[in-house]
């Protein structure tokens, strides 16, 4: 026959083997979550009143740029003012001479570009009279921005009238927190209601032979760059040498791409900060055309569908705990980490680098359902302890009574 302590342990060891193997109904094991639903609340609430699905997206993002093997620019060209051209070209003063300018602009034409954008400043009135070839073209203006988000720009070219074809792009570099400039925007809001283009966006319409649909436009709306395109700066030097031979306009150097002149001289004080480090405001344009043209532009992620996302990426892993036994569900919470994140960021900003964002979230309900189960076992093992107390105790109890008689 079994003893009372037998049968305690058997009753012990089968409530054990009810916990582990989850046979509670859904309700008493959803009460044991607590702590992790709690924690889900919490950091999806926290995630979208700080942005920072956004800010650990960008830095998983930025990591990725750092390693990444570069593409060869296939749509865009990029010819640059250098140094020794601002010297030995420019005489090294600016505004830079307008025949100049001009000269270096028909030799690019020379070579059957589809379109050309002029990312120098041509505001002077002295460019008024400047001859221009006959190849769309975008004229790159400063602006200014007011209280109400809106721009005031300037007219390129002194303020005549730009040739057929042709268009101004406001030549913004929008930068974050930090002051880095991670991507462009399609267009830009002026004060008379009207909106402008971006250089990069401005190309590409020219490039696709075509305007836009109107839904493609949004004002304020930043596209991320993963400015993974790299190019070979043919110096405008360079340029005019080869123009000069009577075999250039058979060459078609440039033949159906979009060819951005800019200047790299120090002087003209046009770099910024990247992820991909110090950049001339020039190659920023190029990339921007590039990701526009090869539609490689990382658009920005929705706050509704990220907060959604977050949310069924914690339930996701809460539910691996509570069907599965407590080792292999750990084992499996772990491999979600990596899993939930780069699915959920493919979905968010199409990219599997931006994978940071929902690494703290799966965390975070990870140890929250370590505490749940802790909390659990350690009730669990009190009880025990005071079954143990109370048999004890009964059956010292009745050892006493039995001497007595």
């Amino acid at each position: 026959m079994m003893n009372s302590d037998d049968i305690l342990n058997r009753e012990i060891n089968r409530l054990g083997d009810l916990v582990d193997s989850r046979k509670f109904s859904f309700l008493p094991r959803l009460s044991y979550s607590r702590p992790a639903l709690i924690a889900i609340a919490a950091v999806v609430l926290v995630f979208q009143m700080r942005n920072f699905p956004e800010e650990l997206a960008n830095s998983s993002l930025d990591a990725a740029i750092s390693v990444q093997r570069p593409v060869a620019a296939r749509s865009v060209r990029l010819v640059t003012i250098a140094d020794d051209d601002y010297a030995s070209l420019f005489h090294s003063r600016s505004p830079l001479d307008p025949p100049i300018l001009s000269k270096i602009l028909m030799a690019v034409a020379a070579a059957h570009p589809r379109a050309i954008v002029v990312d120098i400043d041509t505001e002077d009135p002295s460019f008024r009279n400047m001859e221009t070839p006959a190849v769309p073209i975008v004229w790159n203006v400063s602006g200014t921005e007011l209280k109400d988000g809106k721009f005031n720009i300037a007219a390129p070219l002194g303020g005549r009238a730009l040739p057929a074809g042709s268009v101004s792009a406001l030549a913004m570099a929008p930068r974050d927190d930090r002051g880095i400039v991670r991507g462009y925007q399609h267009t830009y809001p002026l004060e008379d209601g009207r909106t402008v283009d971006s250089p990069g966006y401005a190309a590409a319409r020219i490039a696709s032979g075509h305007a836009p649909e109107e839904a493609n436009h949004h004002p304020g709306e930043v596209h991320f760059l993963d400015y993974s395109y790299q190019f070979v700066p043919l110096k405008a030097s360079e340029l005019l040498d080869d123009a000069a031979s009577s075999a250039w306009n058979q060459m078609a150097l440039f033949n159906r791409q979009v060819v951005v002149v800019g200047g790299t001289y120090r002087v003209g004080r046009d770099q910024y900060a990247t992820p991909k480090g110090q950049m001339d405001g020039c190659e920023i344009v190029a990339q921007a055309a590039s990701a526009e043209i090869d539609g490689t532009f990382i658009t920005p992620a929705s706050r509704w569908l990220t907060g959604l996302l977050l949310i069924l990426g914690g339930l996701a892993t809460l539910v691996v705990y509570h069907w599965l036994s407590f080792r292999l569900a750990f084992v499996v919470s772990l491999l979600m980490v990596p899993a939930l994140s780069i699915a959920a960021n493919w979905i968010l900003f199409h990219r599997f680098a931006t994978w940071g964002a929902m690494v703290p979230l799966v965390i975070a309900v990870i140890v929250a359902e370590l505490y749940s189960k802790a909390t659990l076992f350690m009730a669990f093992y009190h009880k025990v302890a005071k079954l143990k107390t109370k048999e004890g105790t009964a059956a010292v109890a009745e050892e006493a009574a039995a001497k007595s008689r």
